[in-house]
Order: structure tokens, then C-alpha cells, then sequence
């Protein structure tokens, strides 16, 4: 009798924990866990179910070990009371201790389950980016923000796509389009940072989106996104019909951050509402411009090894 008695106790704690983690892990999963599962299935094709679900795992354990770490700092506590009022360790749902026993947890399972799937030395490269964009607080200058924020993007395109290919190691086409994913987030991922202006502005942190003149940097940006629209569509030779759609993408989320330099507006601009097959895969998560370029440009390698 105490056992069903307390079933829906247990189910209730595991509902809390479980939405916990999503609110760490929230701002992530149209930005990087999205795209990173788009660049698995495009480089080793559609996992079966067992591998889908190990290569979300591995991910997970990554990602969320450096969300933790990196919201339980003084400038993330500082930063996210003002951008991200509703995350754990701002409403008190996690302490900060808590929060720091999770992080060691976290990464000690992280390198047990890379050393599973041999790939320790991928976690040992994601461990040290995440220490060096935390600890080391680099992330403060924009020097090195968006190309160590890079690095961890690297790894999890890394790391899943080995899951997905059942551990087979990357393939010459597969190291190409990893990297490229990194010099995309190094040279473009600052289009998250304009909405983020008052947060940043707060603890000190230097952005692009803070140091350059607002016009310059917003019309940088458009050059950049547009370099690497067309570099992508040459490179990899894509149907033009998906051609055009990119280049309409990359003009519409550029365009909205050109034309208005207000956070409400770049706010708006990044989670712009789109109509397309995303939105009803993930009917809570509103799909931006820039987030469905950065997912379109991750897919470009499928159309090289389908030809």
C-alpha cells in the first residue's frame, strides 16, 4: 500500500527534475540541439531508434554540464536575472551548490559514456572548451566567445554523427562539414548576442553586438551570412529551389536586423515565427529566421552524399 501510495509522489519529483533540466537546457534546443541532430542524420543518415536515442544522451550530458556550469557563475546569475528571469538557479529552484554537484556528476558521466561509444577524446575536447569558456571566463571578451563557444559546437556535431554511424569515425566529408559548422557559429553566432545587449552590458561582458556600432555590426553580419550562403550553395550544390529558399532566409533575418536596432525588435527577429514543417515538429519552440538558416545551412552536406 505505501508503494501506490507513493507512486505519485515519485511521478510528481520525476516531472519537476525533468522539467528542470528542460529549463536549463531551454534556450538550446532550437539553437544547438536541433541543428546538431540535423548534421548527425545528414552525415550518417537517419540512426535507428537505439542510436537516435544515444547519440540525444551523449548530447544532453555535454550540453547541459556546460549550461549549469555556465548560469551558476556570478555573471550568469547576474546576466540571466535580467534576460532569462524564469531559468533554475534565478528562481530558486536549484541552488547554486546543487547545481555544482550536478555539473561534477554530469561531467563525470560524460566521459564515461564517451569512453563507451570511443569517444573520449572528443569529451576531453569538449571539457576543455567548456572550462575555458566558464571557468577561465573568456566568454567575457568577444575575442574568443564566439570561436570557444565553437569549439563545443564542434564536438557535439562530432560526437553525434560517430553515435549515428554506429561508431564508425568521421569521413573526409563529414570532417569538412563538422569544421564548417564551426567557422559558421565563430563568424555568425553573435546574431544571438543583439537581443542580450542589457544582460551582457550588465556583468561586463564584451559582444560584438556591443563593441562595434550598432549599424556596422548588423550590416557585417548580413555581408557574413550572405558570404556564407553563397559559399555554402557553391560548395556543397544544393537543388536551386533549396538555393533561392536559403538566400530568401538569410535575406529575411538580416533585412528584420538591419531595419530595426531595438532589443524588442531583435528579440523578435530571432524568434520570428515561420510556418514550416519545424514548427509542427516542435509546437512550444517558435522557429526563427536565423535558427531555420543555421539548421538549412547544417543540412547542405546531405545534398554532396546523395549525389
Amino acid at each position: 500500500m505505501s508503494a501506490i501510495s507513493s507512486a505519485p509522489s515519485v511521478v510528481r519529483s520525476l516531472r519537476e527534475a525533468a522539467y528542470t533540466t528542460y529549463l536549463f537546457n531551454q534556450c538550446d534546443i532550437i539553437s544547438t540541439l536541433c541543428p546538431v541532430i540535423a548534421v548527425g542524420m545528414v552525415l550518417a543518415g537517419v540512426p535507428n531508434f537505439k542510436a537516435f536515442v544515444q547519440g540525444f544522451v551523449w548530447q544532453q550530458l555535454h550540453l547541459i554540464a556546460f549550461e549549469i556550469q555556465n548560469q551558476a557563475s556570478i555573471t550568469g546569475l547576474e546576466e540571466d536575472r535580467i534576460s532569462k528571469p524564469n531559468r533554475p538557479l534565478v528562481t530558486g529552484r536549484v541552488t547554486v551548490a546543487t547545481a555544482q554537484n550536478i555539473y561534477i556528476a554530469l561531467v563525470i558521466m560524460s566521459l564515461w559514456n564517451s569512453a563507451e561509444h570511443g569517444l573520449l577524446v572528443c569529451s576531453i575536447f569538449h571539457l576543455v572548451s567548456m572550462v575555458a569558456y566558464n571557468e577561465a571566463e573568456l566568454a567575457q571578451y568577444w575575442i574568443f566567445k564566439s570561436f570557444i563557444g565553437a569549439l563545443g559546437y564542434v564536438a557535439y556535431c562530432w560526437g553525434v554523427t560517430v553515435i549515428y554511424s554506429n561508431g564508425s569515425p568521421l569521413s573526409h566529408t563529414s570532417i569538412i562539414a563538422v569544421i564548417m559548422s564551426g567557422l559558421i557559429f565563430t563568424t555568425t553566432g553573435h546574431a544571438q548576442d543583439f537581443r542580450d545587449r542589457d544582460g551582457d552590458a550588465a556583468v561586463g561582458r564584451k559582444t560584438l553586438a556591443l563593441v562595434l556600432p550598432q549599424a556596422f555590426a548588423r550590416w557585417s553580419l548580413m555581408l557574413l551570412m550572405f558570404a556564407w550562403t553563397a559559399g555554402l550553395v557553391h560548395f556543397w550544390g544544393p537543388p536551386v529551389a533549396f538555393s533561392l529558399a536559403f538566400f530568401g532566409v538569410a535575406a529575411l533575418t538580416t533585412i528584420k536586423f538591419v531595419l530595426n536596432h531595438s532589443q524588442e525588435a531583435d528579440r523578435d527577429s530571432y524568434w520570428w515565427y515561420n510556418v514550416c514543417v519545424l514548427d509542427y515538429l516542435t509546437p512550444y519552440q517558435k522557429f526563427s529566421n536565423a535558427q531555420i538558416w543555421l539548421i538549412a545551412a547544417h543540412i547542405m552536406p546531405l545534398f554532396k552524399r546523395l549525389a
